[in-house]
């Protein structure tokens, strides 16, 4: 046994159109919950709360942020990172509860 048979034993190739279409969901995903956050009303009363929490106000002392553009783009940068580790968490969640359903249905052939 070679090397190579004993790695495809473990790990399975994954197509480049399904990592495109992994990619183009999780950009997807975040951009439809950013929207969420600027149309949703709690959502947005929960991101100027957080805004205003203290350990916000260290960040813009830690950056060095004076700027209330500054300030605004520090925000900006927040919402986005939050958004896209909520998409990936769910698109894993969905591509972990797929393979299992496809697991199962292979199984049950």
């Amino acid at each position: 046994m070679t090397q190579r048979e004993a790695g495809e034993r473990n790990v399975g190739e994954v197509s480049i159109t399904s990592t495109l279409l992994r990619t183009i969901g999780l950009v997807g995903l975040t951009l439809v919950l950013a929207c969420m956050i600027r149309f949703v009303p709690f959502l947005s009363h929960a991101v100027q709360w957080v805004a205003g929490t203290d350990a916000w106000q260290a960040l813009y002392a830690l950056f060095g942020i004076d700027s209330s553009l500054g300030r605004e783009q520090l925000i900006l940068v927040g919402i986005m990172l939050s958004c896209f580790v909520v998409a990936l968490g769910v698109q894993a969640l969905i591509v972990f509860v797929s393979e299992r359903v496809r697991s199962s249905r292979r199984a049950g052939r």
